[in-house]
């Protein structure tokens, strides 16, 4: 006859999933009930897609093993024979899986709604989530080009970068409660608080309007920017802007995969200047060289430019005229 191995730790007993209402119970209570199960809440369970195993706590509450998962969920008889009992351990296996496909990981089910859980982001952050939102996404799939999240803290840190960029800090939500806009302070100038918003931040679009420079009057730019655009080729924009860089990321609109290159930038002192040094500049070339001047229609739906773009022929005449006016 063998003998127990006493070093040996007893075997630990299988977890039993409560459902959320009954949650407040302590574990404790949940002992067994010495009582039989009748054979018809066994057959009801069997059409169920369960196993009646046990009765617990009262003559109110049976154990239920499910036949996918031989996992254990607490129920109430009321609910196996009216209506169709659901695995709570299936479904905290779904919502896992759900949240490993998202990229998060779930760490436990929200105490106060019933809807919402708490995960933790790849940033290292945790959030609070809808399941049906997070079950979403992983049925759909990422977007191309996005992580599929979007951390409160992580966003905040970056417009709190972008603002401190342009030479304001992030105050706080907008007063007026536009989720567009936020509350900034001039931090580096004169100290004026206002509403700004968050793609005017960030593409540095907007003034202080206490002690802010209109764009007549503020420094600005000449530029001359070339497109590559797929299957049609390269072109040339000549323009003026106080921010170059923003005109390429935002305001140019460009497809996806039209790539953009500043060949050279020339400063001017004020925004009319380059208005009126830009505008002499086209007039000559329209007229010396009429037929590389493209048409709007050419590229439509690939850059948001309706004037001003030339073919790449004509980039040294571009840039020596550049020099004459300028220099």
């Amino acid at each position: 006859m063998s003998q127990k191995n006493p070093d040996r730790l007893p075997k630990k007993p299988a977890r039993l999933h409560v459902p959320r209402r009954s949650r407040h119970i302590p574990q404790s209570a949940w002992t067994p009930y010495p009582r039989p199960i009748p054979p018809q809440w066994k057959d009801i369970a069997e059409s169920k897609g369960f196993r009646v195993v046990g009765r617990v706590r009262d003559r109110y509450h049976v154990v239920l093993e499910c036949k996918k998962c031989s996992r254990h969920t607490v129920q109430k008889v009321f609910v196996l024979r009216t209506a169709t009992p659901l695995c709570a351990a299936c479904q905290e296996t779904r919502g896992r899986e759900n949240a490993e496909n998202c990229g998060y990981r779930f760490l436990k089910r929200d105490e106060h709604d019933r809807h919402y859980a708490q995960y933790l982001l790849p940033c290292g952050h945790t959030v609070r989530r809808q399941f049906g939102r997070i079950e979403k996404l992983s049925r759909n799939g990422l977007v191309d080009g996005r992580p599929g999240y979007r951390c409160p803290e992580c966003y905040f840190e970056k417009l709190q970068s972008e603002a401190h960029k342009r030479g304001w800090t992030l105050v706080g939500p907008d007063p007026e409660n536009d989720p567009s806009y936020r509350f900034y302070r001039h931090s580096t100038g004169c100290g004026h608080q206002q509403r700004i918003a968050i793609a005017n931040m960030s593409s540095a679009r907007f003034g202080c309007e206490r002690c802010g420079e209109c764009w007549s009057s503020a420094p600005s730019n000449l530029y001359l920017i070339r497109f590559t655009v797929p299957n049609r080729g390269e072109y040339l924009k000549l323009g003026y802007s106080r921010n170059p860089q923003s005109r390429v990321g935002f305001q140019f609109g460009l497809s996806k995969g039209v790539k953009a290159s500043l060949l050279k930038l020339y400063p001017m002192p004020t925004g009319h200047a380059a208005q009126k040094t830009e505008k002499r500049l086209h007039n000559r070339l329209r007229h010396r060289f009429p037929d590389a001047v493209v048409p709007a229609s050419e590229l439509s739906g690939w850059i948001n430019v309706v004037s001003e773009i030339y073919r790449p022929r004509i980039l040294t005449e571009i840039q020596q005229l550049l020099k004459t006016e300028i220099c």
